[in-house]
């Protein structure tokens, strides 16, 4: 079962190289140059990236993971990082997913210290290597748990206008829209450029990290992240930028990614100088005008996460689920594995049931 370490994501080797062709995730983060990315820009400085395979072409399975230290303890957890809105096992169409993922498991099982946790996020439970994968990790011995990842707003939109989207929206945020709009059209202040491919793209990022750093958002963990993304979407023709400026001045920015007819809104800023002036809201309403009359996509969500104000824009809601595996075999495990089910335990016993949403 070939182990590859740090692997070269831009030039990778046939067997991994197979995985990804033929792996029917039609996720922008599924791609090689989306984890080569995320191995550039996106993981702490030390972190070995371990890509697991099990290669015969009946069974032909990734599993994609990073190397971590917690107290200490020898940790696995999935090549994700914050700005992962998904992510998943990588196989090929009609794999026999189970004995993939037992083979890759009894690889991690043989190695040498063991592993104390595998902790997987950003997964989907809908999927059948969910399952497959919480039942290959309860047989290979370890102490399993679900673990809720993130909520994410959507809206499917094959067919849907830009009116009939508006028309849809509750009133406040109509109102708010219509008259913000009017009141800046009137003074003539606001100015637009829009990106979709790496054409100004320098002057853009330069742009989007001014607002950025002047709005209410903390500093990104990895600083050089977000523009790598921009640049990558960009290459790739998948990037759909906004900018907003007032007098000259940049004042609000926002990316989407659009990828096989999803689009996704990644990230948004504005300066909180112009808070009144809602210019968050005027931009946002002219990228959803651009994007469903342009591109036409089957699909717009809204990153992840369960910001209040996320329902007012795409009202459908799906969940990303992750999944804990403590391995018993070590002492660090086995005390994490216990103290965890103890603690799903009670909660059950207050709450109810906690498991994956469909």
């Amino acid at each position: 079962m070939p182990l590859y370490r740090n692997p070269d994501f831009r030039r990778l080797p046939s067997g991994l190289a197979c995985a990804f062709d033929k792996s029917p995730a039609g996720s922008f983060f599924a791609l090689p140059a989306w984890y080569d990315l995320m191995a550039r820009h996106g993981v702490p400085q030390a972190t070995e990236i371990r890509v697991y395979t099990a290669e015969r072409p009946a069974s032909a399975t990734a599993l994609l993971a990073q190397t971590t230290t917690v107290d200490k303890g020898r940790n696995l957890t999935s090549l994700t990082n914050a700005h992962s809105l998904e992510h998943g096992i990588l196989h090929a169409p009609g794999a026999d997913i189970e004995t993939g993922l037992a083979a890759i498991l009894a690889e991690i099982l043989a190695e040498r210290p063991q592993w104390d946790c595998l902790s997987l996020s950003e997964l989907d439970p809908r999927e059948p290597s969910y399952a497959a994968l919480m039942g290959a990790l309860r047989r290979a011995g370890f102490l399993v748990e679900s673990v809720f990842s993130s909520g994410t707003w959507y809206e499917k939109t094959a067919g849907l206008s830009f009116p009939d989207y508006v028309s849809a929206r509750p009133s406040e945020l109509r109102n708010t829209w219509q008259r913000k709009r009017r009141k800046l059209e009137r003074g003539n202040r606001l100015t637009a450029y829009f990106v979709d491919d790496d054409e100004g793209l320098d002057q853009a990022v330069a742009d989007y990290e001014t607002i950025y750093a002047a709005s209410w958002k903390p500093p990104e963990l990895f600083a050089d992240f977000v523009p790598a993304l921009i640049r990558l979407a960009g290459d790739l023709r998948a990037l759909r930028l906004g900018i907003y400026y007032l007098d000259g001045i940049p004042a609000a920015a926002q990316f989407w990614i659009l990828w096989k007819g999803r689009a996704v809104i990644c990230k948004l800023a504005h300066d909180k100088r112009f808070d009144d002036l809602s210019l968050g809201t005027l931009l946002t309403m002219e990228m959803f005008e651009r994007v469903l009359t342009g591109d036409r996509p089957h699909e717009i969500s809204l990153g992840r996460g369960d910001d209040a104000y996320k329902k007012l824009w795409l009202p459908k809601r799906r969940e990303r689920w992750g999944i804990t595996a403590a391995n018993p075999r070590t002492w660090r495990g086995l005390r994490l594995g216990l103290k965890r089910q103890a603690a799903t335990i009670q909660r059950r016993l207050r709450r109810g049931r906690l498991a994956p949403v469909g």
